[in-house]
């Protein structure tokens, strides 16, 4: 009996060591290894930290999770991959706010040939007042995109186009900050 309670607690200290097992951190926001999207079990590529441009504030942590783990910014928004990215609110920020946010983000750095003003209409009608402690989650399946917000769907927008768009706000040539952008890639600071 011993034996078996021995075998099993070295089984489960193993798995919890191994990378990808365990939460990470970042000010003070913990984040999961993995999520399921779709039925797919997405796992952690890296979290960052959002600061707003001129003051450095700190707006909030975001988790991108992916099928599968890459460096590479390009090869993430071409990806039709299950992927989701979480937005951690560090504080409170208004809608519209948000609104500005996600037209000067698709501006920045949107490469594609689509005209996405319907989209991105929708995607700010999804997103309202956000306070701090809230999550603001992308799921990203196939050419969908489903926006929640505290676990709650707001919105589902299709389309590879708009895909791309929303990936490329933080992994595009002109992120919101270079921390965010180097965090979700996994390559630290």
């Amino acid at each position: 009996m011993h034996t078996r309670l021995f075998s099993c607690a070295i089984v489960f200290g193993v798995l919890f060591a191994l990378p990808g097992h365990a939460a990470t951190a970042l000010e003070g926001v913990s984040v999961p290894a993995t999520r399921n999207v779709g039925g797919t079990t997405v796992m952690l590529n890296g979290v960052g930290l959002r600061l707003a441009t001129m003051l450095k504030v700190k707006v909030y942590v975001m988790a991108l999770y992916l099928e599968t783990r890459e460096s590479d910014a390009a090869r993430i928004i071409d990806s039709d991959e299950a992927a989701r990215i979480e937005l951690h609110m560090l504080r409170d920020v208004g809608a519209k706010d948000m609104h500005k946010a996600w037209s000067e983000g698709f501006d920045k750095n949107y490469q594609g040939p689509a005209d996405l003003a319907a989209d991105l209409e929708t995607l700010k009608s999804a997103t309202g007042d956000l306070k701090e402690g809230d999550v603001m989650a992308f799921d990203f399946s196939g050419d969908k995109v489903t926006v929640s917000h505290n676990g709650k769907p707001q919105a589902t927008i299709d389309g590879t186009e708009f895909r791309r768009a929303l990936m490329s706000v933080w992994l595009g040539k002109n992120p919101p900050n270079k921390e965010v952008k180097q965090g979700i890639l996994g390559l630290g600071d």
